[in-house]
């Protein structure tokens, strides 16, 4: 996509997108890890120096350097490189192909647990700060932060298109904040400017052992959020987020944890609180409490349309049932909002704060998804970089290698969580998957039988004597999976209602691997009075199917003589088909919940006819 905005204003605005999530980390990541650490001086410093190097050889160097490389026409995230991958992989037939196609369908649903996740834990850590103001108000955190998720929640109908403008600034503000206090208390322990070496880091693995994996699954909270430098690279591109990083997140990330490392030990177990205890007095504490939970509700804000902009992808892959999606801005394609997905993950976001009740009990939640993403990512990427860029295998091996044994270490971390919290994310994520494993497969169950019935156009004028139809000089629009049979709403007018307009056209939409494309793939006069016309469209493009046939067929279609005809498909589910049981039932589910194609397709209601097909899967 074309950018007129200069780079350093793509960059300030980054940063209330991008680096929302991994800029609000410092509120909960340290104090998590000290507390895992035994908070001795020498595993602080460990502690700092892992989180040093976890931002260093992660963020800095993987995903900056490496992932964000990986795009799709400017586009990133996970089904952008899924995308990528060779068509083998995305239509898979061996043992192999499948591993790595089911491995990347489940970091799209970690993406889902991820949605889940941060709203909760990112208020919840800020709102905690109310509690160092006043012990007596702790009881409060859980309600005050109800509250604020169900009015973000509530307000994503709006757009985020107004308020969008203040992320930045206000974000801008939270870095230099954060920045500046760990300054403060860097020149009271300077000392611990040392633990930017990675002795400090080895030291620390190698005296802890296995306990260093309990450490390394709060190690990782530093660093949550880094998948959406990459699933928001086609909003600001790579240059301005490593601009970003660079000049202004990196620093302050890096300055209040080697504060938060001075602090503790300056004053060791000052306060339940260790990111709040930086507060030089109390007038500043009511200021970073604030501008904490502003940053905080501006994260989630960022993941929450993340989410949704993953969901409108997944439709159009083919990989979720159609949703509901409305366009909330007339300049910017990417700003939507899907309904039930808000919906969805809202009410998850809430019962997760209401269940857990503490930042701390869900930072054992919150990590397991993240590593996860992570150690896919870095498979997908392997691949993209041996097949897609030729790369050598020996590079390919050692580079991917090193960055494969460092996730791994981390994800092993999170799994000794399970029972304590990240059970929640895993269940979220396999349910995802089921239901992305269960659209898929029937999808391709049910094209294959309305093949094995359909009727070829050479044998539609047979269809029409034997049914005695009537045409009226009308024009109808028939969409369609398959172009070289007649649709199962046309013969369904035909043999129900005999009548069929006397001209039909007959559209498919099909979703390409570009993020942005809109072109006639193919038109053509199949039977007299029957034109079939393919779009191909991209993932990330809105589809108007009314807008599509104006620009395309604008001086071959009378469209106030257009009416559109949709075939609703019934199950009967009597359980002699290939599908049975509980595939069967969620995929009926599913397709009866799934938006109509109406909507989907931004038809006019007015002029739409539904006939409906019985079919046993």
């Amino acid at each position: 996509m074309k950018r007129t905005t200069s780079t350093p204003v793509l960059a300030l605005l980054a940063l209330g997108v991008v680096f929302g999530d991994i800029g609000t980390s410092p509120i909960y990541a340290f104090q998590q890890s000290v507390s895992d650490g035994h908070a001795t001086v020498s595993s602080i410093y460990g502690v700092a120096s892992l989180i040093f190097w976890a931002i260093m050889i992660v963020v800095s160097l993987k995903y900056l350097v490496f992932v964000l490389r990986a795009d799709n026409r400017g586009e990133g995230g996970v089904l952008a490189l899924f995308s990528l991958l060779p068509r083998t992989i995305r239509r898979p037939t061996s043992r192999r192909q499948y591993a790595v196609f089911f491995a990347l369908l489940m970091a799209t649903a970690f993406l889902f647990g991820d949605g889940f996740i941060t709203p909760a834990i990112s208020v919840l850590s800020a709102v905690e700060g109310t509690g160092v103001i006043n012990p007596s108000w702790v009881h409060y955190e859980v309600p005050l932060t109800v509250i604020i998720l169900v009015i973000l929640f509530a307000v994503q109908s709006k757009g985020t298109a107004k308020i969008g403008a203040f992320f930045g600034p206000i974000t801008l503000l939270w870095f230099i904040t954060i920045g500046g206090l760990g300054i403060r208390q860097i020149m009271k322990q300077p000392a611990v400017l040392g633990a930017l070496s990675p002795t400090y880091a080895v030291s620390f693995l190698a005296q802890n052992q296995l306990h260093s994996l309990v450490v390394l699954s709060s190690v990782i909270l530093a660093i949550t959020g880094v998948e959406a430098l990459y699933a928001d690279l086609g909003h600001f591109g790579a240059r301005a987020i490593r601009l970003a990083w660079w000049f202004v997140v990196a620093p302050a990330l890096i300055l209040n944890y080697l504060g938060q490392a001075a602090e503790e030990i300056v004053s060791p177990h000052s306060s339940s609180n260790l990111f709040f205890a930086l507060a030089p007095n109390r007038t500043f504490l009511y200021f970073l409490v604030i501008i904490s939970t502003a940053a905080t509700v501006i994260a989630s804000q960022a993941l929450i349309s993340g989410v949704g902009s993953v969901s409108r992808q997944a439709v159009q892959m083919g990989l979720f049932p159609r949703l509901r999606i409305l366009h909330t801005s007339s300049k910017e394609s990417g700003q939507i909002f899907v309904p039930f997905i808000n919906a969805f993950v809202g009410v998850g976001t809430i019962l997760l704060v209401i269940i857990f009740k503490t930042s701390a009990n869900l930072a054992n939640a919150y990590s397991f998804d993240i590593s996860g993403t992570m150690l896919i990512t870095t498979l997908g990427l392997a691949i993209v970089a041996s097949y897609r860029w030729h790369w050598k295998k020996w590079l390919v091996g050692v580079l991917f290698g090193l960055f494969g044994v460092i996730d791994l270490s981390f994800f092993a971390s999170t799994a000794t969580k399970l029972f304590k919290g990240a059970w929640v994310p895993l269940a979220i994520a396999l349910v995802i998957l089921f239901f992305m494993l269960v659209w898929r497969h029937g999808n391709a169950v049910l094209t294959r039988q309305l093949r094995e019935a359909a009727v070829t156009w050479a044998d539609l004028d047979e269809q029409l004597r034997q049914s005695h139809v009537f045409r009226p000089p009308t024009t109808g629009v028939f969409l369609a999976s398959q172009l070289d049979v007649v649709p199962q709403a046309a013969l369904s007018q035909i043999r129900q209602m005999h009548v069929l307009p006397a001209r039909l056209v007959v559209v498919k939409v099909t979703t390409t691997d570009e993020p942005y494309e809109e072109h006639v793939e193919a038109l053509m006069e199949v039977a007299p009075g029957v034109t079939t016309v393919e779009f191909h469209l991209g993932y990330m493009s809105p589809v108007d199917l009314p807008a599509l046939l104006r620009t395309h067929l604008k001086d071959d279609l009378d469209e106030s003589s257009v009416t559109y005809y949709l075939a609703d498909r019934k199950f009967t589910n009597r359980g002699r088909g290939e599908i049975t049981g509980v595939t069967e039932r969620v995929f009926t589910f599913m397709h009866r919940n799934s938006a109509t194609a109406s909507r989907y397709f931004g038809l006019p209601d007015e002029r739409v006819v539904t006939l409906a097909t019985q079919l046993d899967l």
